[in-house]
């Protein structure tokens, strides 16, 4: 299905994603911004696929215990894919050709854009599980704590991600266009949040910038 790419463009996050929290940008960084922000809009095509499956559709045996914790009494899941398409990724390496500043910036502010339209995919998920009467957690990707990122694989395959939105897998289970996503939501007949992986299965806990301030990369 065809998405929107949001009105207001979370610029506080793109900031977290640079390392600049609470930084207020000066004139040269803004002219950055504007610049990255008009050509993203332009390029970009935002698409997303999901389905309502049985917990059996992915082997979730082996899928770590981070999304077992996410799962835990859940009798189903949502299966969910969002990306901003082939036109994103030749920007991006057209404005990194351009200015390394730009194309950092750039960067960023996409895969903020691409969890911005997640956001609205999964919003527009839960209003339609909800009517069902059920209850449903947040988003769990694979790659994410000790959920290995082979599960991509049978995650695209259920949802036919290459003729459902054109996201393709490299051999190394990475997704292409670059700027996509995948994630799975548990669902139950009663209320339900699902966990998060910690840092103490995250494979940069050892040199995490954000542990290092004291906060972690939820906050």
């Amino acid at each position: 299905m065809q998405l929107s790419l949001p009105k207001q463009l979370d610029t506080k996050t793109v900031l977290r994603y640079l390392g600049a929290s609470g930084w207020t940008p000066d004139d040269a960084m803004a002219q950055l911004f504007t610049k990255a922000e008009t050509d993203l809009r332009a390029a970009a095509t935002p698409r997303g696929i999901w389905r309502q499956l049985p917990l059996s559709a992915l082997p979730l045996d082996t899928a770590g215990t981070d999304l077992a914790r996410h799962l835990a009494g859940c009798n189903g899941m949502v299966l969910m894919a969002a990306t901003l398409g082939s036109g994103v990724d030749a920007a991006l390496r057209r404005l990194c050709l351009q200015d390394i500043a730009l194309g950092a910036v750039a960067d960023a502010m996409a895969s903020v854009l691409l969890e911005q339209v997640c956001d609205a995919l999964e919003a527009a998920i839960r209003t339609e599980i909800t009517g069902q009467g059920l209850y449903m957690t947040g988003r769990y990707s694979p790659g994410y704590g000790d959920c290995p990122l082979t599960l991509q694989k049978d995650l695209c395959l259920a949802l036919d991600t290459v003729r459902g939105i054109g996201v393709c897998l490299t051999p190394d289970c990475l997704m292409t266009p670059r700027k996509s996503v995948t994630a799975i939501l548990g669902i139950a007949a009663h209320p339900v949040t699902g966990a998060r992986a910690g840092c103490a299965t995250c494979a940069l806990r050892q040199t995490c910038a954000y542990r290092k301030k004291g906060t972690t990369c939820a906050m």
